[in-house]
């Protein structure tokens, strides 16, 4: 059976993530993969510092490595030179071992504000008026943006919600509107096949 390892940040990405990477495996008909517990390992910044003994603690698991941080692009320049850096870095310590990074430009609950329905089936009580931003990745603060619309005193919460909404996520919308989703989709794909170097 194929294997995968995910990074991510913090207690909910570690239930949300592994949620997506299996609808999005099954979606594509593949059922023989096996997700390994995910891994957390902080924000970009934080990771950026710890890299080498992050990775090399990882890497004692034998299994491609997809690493899902969020990116706010107010703090570094390009996702993409960000994550080839670190691949780079990986490479240095352990050529060729199968890693993508995946960023979320300009944070995970990005995803939500693409995907309308999903995210009222979750959240009934946003006002059916209010009208979702026609450009999610603008957004900074996409917490912030749904406990905003919601009535007083009800907050999005990560811990409670993020696995929720991802459980509901329109795959084919997100393929369709979302760059990094789209990324994200192709290193999974490209991973699950990629064999460990011996």
């Amino acid at each position: 059976m194929r294997r995968l390892l995910m990074i991510v940040e913090g207690q909910a990405d570690a239930c949300a993530v592994p949620l997506l990477v299996r609808n999005i495996v099954q979606s594509h008909g593949i059922f023989d993969v096996k997700l390994l517990p995910a891994q957390r390992r902080g924000e970009h910044p934080s990771v950026v510092r710890q890299f080498d003994n992050s990775f090399l603690a990882a890497i004692k698991e034998e299994a491609p490595i997809l690493w899902v941080m969020d990116f706010d692009a107010k703090e570094y320049d390009c996702p993409y030179r960000e994550a080839a850096g670190l691949i780079q870095r990986a490479h240095t310590l352990r050529p060729g071992w199968p890693l993508k990074v995946a960023f979320l430009v300009k944070e995970y609950e990005t995803l939500f504000l693409y995907d309308e329905q999903a995210t009222r089936a979750v959240f009934p009580d946003i006002p059916k008026q209010v009208e979702f931003p026609t450009s999610p990745e603008t957004i900074r603060g996409a917490k912030e943006w749904l406990s905003d619309q919601r009535p007083r005193g009800k907050a999005y919460k990560e811990t409670v919600h993020q696995e929720k909404i991802t459980a509901r996520l329109n795959l084919e919308l997100l393929r369709s509107k979302s760059r990094d989703f789209a990324h994200l989709e192709r290193a999974v794909l490209a991973l699950i096949d990629m064999p460990i170097p011996r």
